[in-house]
């Protein structure tokens, strides 16, 4: 299982200065593109996800880039690369303001826990009110070298990791889920699932694996909510401006895109699967529901939520 990546973002970000695109060399440092990208819209006019917190994961000289004021994401792209980057960022912000949401929901709705599969350099157990005032326990899973960055930097914040919040070093490549319940992780607790950035890098039979250890979990009070791809984002067309790079990229640094389907297979197979009452939210519609306004594609990403069947459902 990998950590939160998007696309060419593995190895940088693409910022723009004075309106020009340029680089910041994240190094290999990829599991923190997403969460740099959340970094970098803290500095952008009108900010839809506030995030004091994910800052902690960077250096001066990142944040210094980002606070200058000719920073702007939000330039005209004038070629296909800087439009795929331009729609990879804002898909980032809009899938992460949408899963805070759904989180937020799933806990006035009664989830007594969350679980967050790849959580890389998530911020949501601090920056959801509902999780501390509700003393929701939030458990963050991920390869033990980012588990173990991720945790150098929670204490060189915060002087010791917060009451609450339990870091699970686990590689689902190589490792059982159920080590997760060695941590003190209660199936039998309604809880909200999330699992983003992840599946487009695995092969299908891992992520049905996956989708099937969920099931398997969720009480009929849990809800589940991951992202997926298209298959065009797997193979180079001319349908999406700027593929052709990014899938070169992935291959050239070893993560390729290995799995997509489009939302209408996707909802048959999760439905084959036991879940219901599932949403497919295409990039355009979150950008409908968050923002008033349709301007993005939608034959990329998507995000997808999800529920258990109750017992007594027929």
């Amino acid at each position: 299982m990998r950590s939160q990546k998007l696309s060419l973002f593995t190895t940088i970000a693409i910022v723009t200065f004075g309106g020009k695109f340029v680089s910041l060399d994240l190094g290999k440092a990829t599991n923190k593109g997403t969460a740099m990208l959340k970094f970098a819209h803290q500095f952008q006019p009108d900010v839809i996800l506030d995030d004091e917190y994910v800052g902690w994961f960077f250096d001066d000289t990142v944040a210094a880039a980002l606070q200058d004021d000719g920073l702007k994401l939000r330039a005209e792209p004038t070629n296909d690369t800087q439009r795929f980057l331009q729609t990879a960022y804002w898909y980032i912000i809009l899938r992460e303001k949408h899963g805070d949401s759904v989180i937020a929901d799933a806990i006035a709705s009664g989830c007594k826990q969350l679980l967050l599969l790849g959580s890389g350099y998530d911020t949501r157990f601090f920056r959801i009110p509902a999780l501390q005032e509700n003393a929701i326990a939030t458990f963050e899973v991920d390869l033990p070298e980012t588990i173990a960055d991720k945790q150098r930097h929670l204490i060189d914040a915060l002087g010791q990791l917060p009451e609450g919040l339990t870091l699970v070093p686990l590689d689902f490549n190589h490792d059982d889920l159920d080590r997760i319940y060695h941590y003190g992780f209660d199936k039998t607790l309604a809880t909200a699932y999330v699992w983003q950035g992840v599946s487009y890098y695995l092969p299908k039979e891992s992520v049905s694996q996956v989708l099937d250890f969920i099931k398997a979990q969720m009480t009929p009070d849990s809800v589940l909510v991951f992202d997926c791809c298209s298959p065009l984002m797997t193979v180079k067309n001319d349908q999406i401006p700027g593929v052709a790079e990014s899938i070169d990229r992935l291959v050239e640094i070893g993560e390729p895109y290995l799995f997509g389907m489009y939302g209408n297979e996707m909802k048959a197979w999760l439905e084959e699967k036991g879940f219901q009452d599932i949403e497919i939210l295409q990039q355009d519609d979150l950008e409908e529901y968050i923002l008033r306004k349709r301007t993005l594609p939608n034959n990329m990403w998507y995000v997808v939520v999800a529920r258990a069947k109750s017992v007594d459902s027929k």
